[in-house]
């Protein structure tokens, strides 16, 4: 979500500069290929739900997550996509053909899920197999606030520059889970998020092979 106005920290490395990495934030980082690369600057306590979702494609794609795990007030590590800089986040991007990005955004009244991203035919196939997966999901205007396309994005340093984005509201994120706390989530995964992982899966397979 971009809300630079908003952060604390104009970059990660004034963040890692004033937090302490493995007691404030994690990093998880596994590499599978050069092609696809699933990420988030926003894990764990920053958007909730954000990395039960990326970490559902470890081992089958390349993974860039970035973890808030401070037991309370985990907003303050929200750096926006333009600003993030994390060294680690750069290299793995630049060394992938595409990137497929995760935020939340908030929204209560809503189970719904906001694709951009500058690769606007992938984005539709996205938005298509989440529709015939049973989910509201809306492409977005290049122009729009949540599309995800300014070439300063994480999202589009990779190789061809061609990103995905998904925005998926609060309420879309909570109804995924059984208990929505920050330990309840990791196990109370219901029908919902296995159905919703399966249709962005089957949405991976048919954008990129």
């Amino acid at each position: 979500m971009n809300r630079a106005a908003a952060d604390q920290y104009a970059s990660f490395k004034e963040l890692s500069q004033n937090e302490i990495e493995g007691t404030d934030y994690r990093v998880f980082a596994q590499a599978a290929g050069n092609s696809l690369l699933v990420m988030s600057p926003h894990g764990g306590g920053i958007e909730p739900g954000i990395s039960e979702i990326v970490k559902a494609f470890a081992g089958g794609y390349s993974v860039y997550l970035l973890e808030g795990i401070k037991l309370r007030g985990n907003h303050v590590l929200h750096v926006t996509s333009d600003h993030f800089d994390d060294p680690r986040a750069i290299e793995m991007a630049a060394g992938h053909e595409y990137v497929l990005a995760f935020h939340g955004y908030y929204e209560l009244s809503h189970c719904r899920t906001l694709v951009g991203g500058t690769d606007r035919k992938r984005a539709e196939v996205f938005v298509d197999s989440l529709r015939r997966h049973g989910f509201s999901a809306e492409l977005l205007e290049k122009s729009a606030r949540l599309s995800g396309t300014s070439p300063k994005s994480i999202n589009n340093r990779c190789r061809t520059g061609l990103s995905v984005q998904f925005e998926i509201s609060t309420a879309q994120r909570k109804a995924m889970f059984d208990r929505f706390s920050r330990k309840g989530r990791d196990a109370s995964k219901n029908e919902v998020f296995d159905r919703y992982i399966k249709a962005v899966k089957e949405g991976a397979a048919d954008a990129y092979g």
